[in-house]
Formats: C-alpha cells, sequence, structure tokens
C-alpha cells in the first residue's frame, strides 16, 4: 500500500491491464522481466506502476497521467528499488500463472 494526499492506494494486476502495459511498452512482460532480472527499466517501471495503480476499496484504476506522477514521487522518495520490487511482488500475487514452475 501506498499513502499520497491522505489516500491509500495500491497496484492491482489482472490480464486486461498487463495487456495495456505490454501494448504501452511495446514488450510482453516476461521478457521485461527476464532480461534483467526483473529490473524494469525506469520508464517501463512507471508504466507497470501507473496502469496497475487504484485508490484501496475501490474497483477504478487511477489515470496513468496522475499514476505516473505518483511513480516519478515514490522513486524519488522510497527509491528505486522499492518501487520495483512492489510491481514485481504485486505480479506474483495478482497473476501466479506467469510464475509457475514445470
Amino acid at each position: 500500500m501506498f499513502e499520497m494526499n491522505g489516500k491509500e492506494y495500491e497496484l492491482k494486476f489482472n490480464l486486461k491491464r498487463i495487456e495495456l502495459i505490454e501494448s504501452a511498452t511495446g514488450e510482453p512482460l516476461m521478457a521485461s522481466l527476464q532480461k534483467n532480472r526483473a529490473m524494469l527499466s525506469v520508464s517501463h517501471l512507471k508504466v507497470y506502476f501507473s496502469l496497475a495503480l487504484k485508490e484501496s476499496g475501490s474497483d477504478a484504476f487511477v489515470p496513468a497521467k496522475k499514476g505516473q506522477e505518483f511513480a516519478e514521487e515514490l522513486i524519488e522518495s522510497e527509491g528505486y528499488e522499492f518501487v520495483n520490487m512492489s510491481v514485481v511482488e504485486a505480479l506474483q500475487r495478482d497473476c501466479p500463472f506467469f510464475f509457475r514452475v514445470a
């Protein structure tokens, strides 16, 4: 969970969100994660974060521009690694089908 302006937010991924992210980044999710051992580029990180951000308890996602601004603020205040790991952990929680080992 993240707090901004007195409101709590969370990351929530699903197949539709992944499709939006892949379209925006031009790269498959798993390729992005595997390429650099789950360390996303800053531009990809901002896309993943902004397109999965929603206010806690709400069904609606935050507008992408507002999400990108929040991502930038969070990267600067909490650090790149914190935001990156928050995204990766949310992906693993919400989309376990990407991480199954045969």
